[in-house]
């Protein structure tokens, strides 16, 4: 008798279906390492054009830098185009200083807006000897007045205090010059280098001035401001020292 055909159920058996045949668990997994892995989100090269501008912007930055590099370089006076003119240039002229904003901010209170003052505590400054006087003035400020005094016919006796070592030359002058020249006063201006020359003469003083120490001649003149003077006779030597050490090096120079 012939044998019958298998079923088709035996055909088709799967192999893993007997337990001998099971698979091994490396080949169930295997067609997984076959599989490319996806590149991860945001992780892709930038442009080309973004690289040319990242490289364009580092190149700008750098020729600029190297341009106008200024005080970063160690050898700042280099980077001048003219730097021997500019060496042997003049300093800045300060700014000038207001006689006004002073007088408002230091002296108004006592002596008013207007300048004429409270009367029997503080004087006027309004047509009076003690104003027209700079020499007196001067020194009224640098150190401060104490004691009687009398201003057009009135006595007063209170302390002015000392704005010397407040204010500068510059400062006093201009608020000297301010009260010189305001309200119904039509006085000459003072300059800082007159202030100078007060102060130098009376260095050294700490007390208050008296109406009678200011009444004496010697308290009422403005000294001869005589630095300049000095000062140019001190170049001139040295300037005839080095050309006689010129001369005796190269005789053929005189």
């Amino acid at each position: 008798m012939p044998d019958d055909p298998q079923s088709p159920s035996e055909t088709e058996t799967e192999p893993w279906a007997r337990p001998d045949d099971s698979p091994e668990p490396m080949d169930m997994i295997q067609p997984l390492f076959r599989e490319e892995s996806l590149p991860p989100e945001g992780g892709e090269s930038p442009q080309v054009w973004l690289w040319m501008l990242i490289f364009g912007i580092l190149l700008f930055c750098t020729l600029y830098l190297g341009l106008y590099v200024g005080d970063f370089s160690p050898d700042p006076w280099l980077q001048s185009p003219e730097p021997v003119a500019q060496s042997g240039a003049a300093p800045p002229t300060p700014a000038p200083v207001s006689g006004s904003q002073v007088y408002s901010s230091r002296c108004a209170t006592c002596h008013q807006s207007n300048g004429q003052g409270v009367s029997g505590a503080f004087p006027t400054l309004v047509g009076t000897e003690w104003v027209e006087d700079e020499g007196r003035i001067i020194r009224i400020l640098l150190h401060g007045m104490q004691g009687e005094m009398e201003v057009q016919g009135e006595t007063y006796n209170g302390n002015m205090p000392a704005w010397g070592s407040v204010l500068d030359d510059r400062e006093i002058a201009a608020v000297i010059t301010h009260v010189r020249q305001s309200w119904e006063n039509d006085y000459t201006e003072v300059t800082a280098g007159e202030v100078s020359a007060v102060r130098g003469a009376t260095e050294g003083r700490t007390q208050p001035w008296t109406a009678e120490e200011l009444g004496q001649a010697e308290n009422q003149s403005v000294p001869a401001d005589t630095t300049g003077t000095a000062a140019d006779a001190s170049a001139s030597t040295v300037g005839r020292a080095l050309f006689d050490r010129l001369v005796a090096v190269r005789p053929g120079l005189e």
